[in-house]
């Protein structure tokens, strides 16, 4: 059974009040967050970017200086070297519209396309190559063996900036400032770049560019031609030169290199490489730590084994240190950072499974994308299902709710949930409601902004049936339910904010603050507000239809749960927290609870 108030409102009102997460049990997840296809703000038709034969990757940025993020999507034959043309999405008052053929089709090569020059492009960076303060774009391009360094080489489009009357003036592709790669040996060859991450590694104030490379893997490569890895350092006017001989061969070997990100990872103000190895050996998770000198030095430092495919980066558990999350052809999962080792590295956890309310993991896994989708502070997991050796349609795209509690908790559980206990492919929405199974197979990428500016993150998902699609995060403008004020004595801070709970579904989480540590909590609830003087201060429901007691507060004083509304008729319920300290108990502030039952 559901933990939940319902139960003990039930007599009164005939609710099911849910506040508490569901045990593992549980036939239903809880609608933390709602999404809603809209193709009205996505101005192309969904199979012109992507579909069966035809893989598409995003890179978001406000390339235009209009305080709207825009989107380069990257294209590629999926399983295949066939070349795709790339597009330019301008956003456009919260409406992506194909502008590549006005504001990305320059180049200074004679005959080129720009983004419509069709190119085997694995992956896109926005980032100012040239500190003008304006945005470029750096892909990186894999398999074109026996092809011009002008096709078969990661290419860099410059932001022209603006006009004299603010007009903005586009990309232009610039061939001069990539060089020609060669091999130790000095052999000039076609590189097979699967991504690229930019990042200032020499701490000169201009981004450096980390490709990882794919060795022969599934597309046979003449013995002596093979790159590896290439670090490009930027030389102060946004041209690139070959710099990797500040790694050592063995840093800079990839099997299948499927992923790469540069950033500190232990707050020493250095960048550092986070890469994934697939298809091996080696597989694994690897992290490449800058000494500010180069890389050579602090050699090869494993975050994790298994069989890898994707890593996200950020922070899990809200603490001062770094964790990952993995996509695995096995069982994907996540790391805490819990330490630094005697050698200012990352001391990583065990791997922490991601849990299910129905389903699995699919066994195939992609990119990883560490995302608040719910805007609660606490990162949520995105991991898509197309991998680029296997390919297939069948696998899907898999959210997980972060549902974290106290800064620094070694224990964080992420969880995908589910309408229904229908198993990861049957009816009811799957992650997020209103995402069902065909809305997530076969994901290749999933670009995550704040697109329509309403203050949450809307997705931008490519997968193979039902082409790219725009996804409207329904959070926006966050309800806060009715505060009635006679808080005291103390400080104790009563909030609900989430969807607006007369809604079916939707969700909001019940939060307080500012009481004593690992108190029972006494919560009262009834449906009027009439306050009366007790215990030296003020009870606003009254009379009082129920007291809860089954709730404490954590260690900080705190304590948050979910509110997930009913679909009977909306009933006002005040609610009020008490909570003792010492000898004194301390009232919060009354919430008249707007809620459906």
């Amino acid at each position: 059974m559901q933990s939940h108030l319902g139960g003990v409102l039930g007599s009164f009102i005939g609710a099911a009040l849910l506040l508490l997460p569901a045990p593992a049990a549980a036939q239903t997840g809880v609608a933390w967050a709602e999404f809603s296809k809209q193709p009205s703000q996505l101005a192309v038709s969904p199979l012109s970017l992507s579909d069966t034969s035809t893989q598409a990757q995003f890179a978001i940025g406000d390339l235009d200086k209009d305080g709207w993020d825009d989107v380069v999507a990257v294209r590629k034959e999926t399983m295949s070297v066939g070349k795709r043309r790339a597009f330019l999405l301008l956003n456009e008052n919260g409406v992506l519209t194909d502008a590549t053929a006005q504001y990305a089709t320059a180049s200074d090569v004679p005959g080129d396309l720009g983004f419509n020059q069709p190119t085997t492009t694995t992956e896109a960076a926005i980032v100012d190559v040239d500190n003008d303060t304006w945005l470029d774009v750096v892909t990186s391009v894999a398999f074109s063996d026996g092809d011009p360094k002008v096709l078969s080489h990661p290419r860099v489009y410059v932001n022209l900036g603006a006009d004299g009357s603010g007009n903005w003036l586009g990309l232009r592709f610039e061939n001069s400032r990539m060089p020609q790669l060669t091999t130790i040996g000095g052999l000039a060859v076609a590189p097979r770049f699967i991504d690229v991450a930019a990042g200032d590694v020499t701490g000169d104030g201009f981004a450096d560019l980390y490709f990882v490379d794919a060795d022969s893997t599934g597309f046979p490569e003449v013995a002596g031609q093979d790159l590896n890895d290439r670090l490009l350092v930027n030389d102060g006017n946004g041209f690139f030169f070959d710099a990797s001989l500040a790694l050592t061969l063995a840093q800079l070997q990839s099997a299948f290199g499927a992923d790469v990100e540069c950033l500190d990872l232990n707050a020493d103000g250095l960048r550092d490489i986070v890469k994934v190895t697939a298809a091996g050996p080696p597989t694994a998770v690897r992290a490449l730590y800058n000494s500010g000198a180069g890389f050579a030095s602090t050699g090869i430092s494993e975050v994790a084994a298994g069989s890898p495919w994707g890593v996200g980066v950020g922070n899990l558990n809200n603490d001062a240190l770094v964790d990952v999350a993995i996509a695995d052809d096995g069982a994907d999962g996540f790391k805490l950072g819990t330490g630094l080792d005697g050698s200012s590295k990352v001391v990583w956890s065990g791997l922490h499974p991601f849990q299910f309310v129905s389903g699995g993991d699919d066994g195939t896994a992609r990119d990883v994308q560490l995302a608040d989708l719910d805007g609660n502070g606490w990162n949520d997991v995105l991991i898509t299902s197309v991998n680029p050796l296997s390919g297939g349609c069948s696998t899907r795209l898999h959210v997980y709710h972060n549902l974290g509690t106290v800064p620094g908790d070694m224990s964080p559980v992420l969880k995908e949930e589910s309408e229904l206990a229908s198993g990861s492919f049957g009816a009811g929405w799957k992650g997020v409601v209103g995402m069902t199974v065909p809305d997530l197979r076969g994901t290749y990428d999933v670009g995550v902004a704040d697109f329509d500016k309403d203050g949450d993150l809307d997705m931008l998902v490519a997968n193979c049936n039902l082409g790219t699609n725009y996804w409207q995060n329904e959070a926006a403008g966050a309800v806060c339910q009715a505060d009635l004020g006679f808080a005291g004595p103390g400080s104790v801070e009563l909030a609900i904010c989430g969807q607006d709970l007369t809604q079916a579904g939707h969700t909001a989480t019940l939060s307080l603050a500012g009481a004593a540590p690992g108190q029972t909590i006494f919560m009262a609830l009834g449906l009027v507000a009439n306050p009366m003087p007790l215990k030296g201060g003020t009870l606003v429901p009254s009379p009082v239809l129920a007291l809860l007691t089954s709730f404490s507060t954590d260690g900080t004083g705190g304590f948050s749960a979910p509110i997930t509304a009913g679909a009977g008729a909306p009933t006002h319920i005040i609610m009020q927290c008490v909570v003792k300290n010492g000898a004194a108990f301390e009232f919060s502030n009354a919430v008249d609870l707007h809620i459906g039952l």
